[in-house]
């Protein structure tokens, strides 16, 4: 099954709207946001700022504007701002990752660099430990993101 017939069937199991498609790109950050269990101000802060540059990348792409700042709106209210159900979130970012492959190895770069950001954004207890800035629930998700982008291109950090 393709991409666009499983995010139809999933959007009529969880009410998604059609320009919900065009932000399937913010998953991984909207996964890297929930994974401590909370949405903090920098993590959110960090994904406006790529959805604004995502949007302006979909408008490039298509030569015409293909979604609205309400609809980009609309679709961080029920992901960034109200945990997904959990079936939700692990059905979009597999279909995420499964086109990764076929998905620009620029955006696929600015996706993860952006993931690193979110996870070093934020703690939830000061003092932390040496390697404890970045939790083990976003670790294991940064492993499974590179993992998923492995040999797609090579992640130049500068």
């Amino acid at each position: 099954m393709d991409k666009q017939n499983t995010f139809e069937l999933l959007a009529k199991e969880f009410e998604l709207k059609p320009s919900d498609y065009y932000f399937l790109d913010l998953i991984p950050l909207i996964e890297m946001i929930w994974a401590d269990g909370e949405n903090q101000p920098a993590e959110l802060a960090l994904l406006y700022q790529f959805t604004i540059e995502h949007i302006a990348h979909l408008d490039r792409a298509a030569g015409i504007p293909l979604v609205t700042v309400d609809d980009a709106n609309d679709f961080l209210e029920r992901f960034a701002h109200q945990r997904p159900p959990e079936r939700l979130l692990d059905a979009l970012s597999e279909l995420t990752l499964d086109a990764a492959s076929s998905t620009d190895s620029e955006r696929n770069r600015s996706i993860l660099k952006y993931c690193l950001d979110i996870a070093a954004a934020c703690t939830t207890q000061y003092p932390y430990a040496l390697r404890g800035r970045i939790v083990e629930s976003e670790k294991d998700l940064l492993h499974k993101l590179f993992a998923a982008f492995q040999n797609k291109y090579s992640f130049d950090t500068n």
